[in-house]
């Protein structure tokens, strides 16, 4: 079972976003204040951060930044953003995937299945 930590502050979206991945049997960390995010995954570890990069206290981008040059690098970042020319900065700061919202449901289960595909060959490795 995955644990992933979204971060969005559209309350709809993560409320949907967390029923999804609760239905894709996830275990959920649903987070809206982008002041918690390093403090959360220290002690979550997640498998995963879903990362919008327009919340209210903080910057994804910067967020992502952090996070990858840090203890918690090797921990996936996927990027969620409607923004212009978000891909190619959320590439820049370290996004491990970017999805551009509005984006398709299957998409991003398609993507999480291949992360979690991934991490069950190295645990048999």
């Amino acid at each position: 079972m995955l644990k992933i930590m979204i971060v969005e502050d559209d309350l709809d979206l993560l409320h949907g976003l967390r029923f999804l991945l609760q239905a894709y049997n996830c275990k959920i960390c649903p987070l809206s204040d982008a002041d918690e995010i390093m403090k959360t995954a220290g002690l979550l570890q997640p498998d995963l951060i879903l990362l919008d990069i327009k919340l209210d206290h903080g910057n994804g981008l910067d967020i992502c930044r952090e996070l990858k040059s840090s203890y918690l690098k090797n921990i996936p970042v996927y990027i969620m953003s409607g923004l212009p020319d978000a891909e190619n900065k959320s590439y820049k700061a370290g996004a491990d995937f970017f999805f551009a919202k509005p984006f398709d449901s299957e998409a991003l289960l398609t993507q999480i299945g291949t992360l979690e595909n991934s991490s069950s060959e190295e645990f048999r490795n």
